[in-house]
């Protein structure tokens, strides 16, 4: 029985002390980079505002209530689709972010609930860090001729934010 109870303890003071040593590192971490804005994280970007499209379309089509942001959000969306086809990856994150922005309003005006794809996940807020100000993208959606939609115009059917 002495046997059993000091080899028990021996091989608990062992393991114990193998796991409790720590290497001493006196150089510091380098802080986490900022995630670079690069076709895959820009892809998902616009696809999880491509989803929330969809959701927010049917938000509109079932209660009729049309605010124009749903609109807006389909413009918005639409030309960051052609900055992440020209392989501007920053820019389409900058205009799908405003897209959300105008979904979640659009949501609020008909009462219904955000899904997950509505909100900014931490590196979403990293990725899109440094946007302009919303007056600026207008000016620049504005400038390429993007043209103005209505709710009403967007319920007859697709709403052209598939990406390849």
């Amino acid at each position: 029985m002495k046997h059993i109870l000091l080899l028990s303890f021996v091989l608990l003071s062992l393991s114990t002390t193998s796991f409790a040593q720590k290497k001493k590192t006196d150089a510091k971490q380098p802080a986490a980079a900022a995630p670079y804005a690069d076709q895959p994280h820009a892809k998902n970007y616009l696809i999880k505002t491509s989803r929330f499209a969809g959701h927010c379309h049917r938000a509109v089509f079932n209660t009729k209530k049309y605010t124009g942001d749903l609109g807006q959000m389909v413009r918005y969306e639409r030309y960051a689709k052609k900055m992440y086809e020209a392989g501007q990856y920053r820019e389409a994150i900058f205009f799908s972010r405003r897209a959300r922005q105008f979904g979640n309003a659009s949501l609020a005006a008909n009462g219904a609930i955000p899904t997950s794809d509505g909100k900014f996940t931490a590196d979403e807020e990293a990725l899109s860090s440094g946007t302009p100000t919303d007056e600026d993208l207008e000016k620049t959606i504005t400038a390429a001729g993007e043209p103005m939609l209505t709710d009403e115009s967007l319920m007859a059917g697709n709403l052209g934010l598939e990406i390849k």
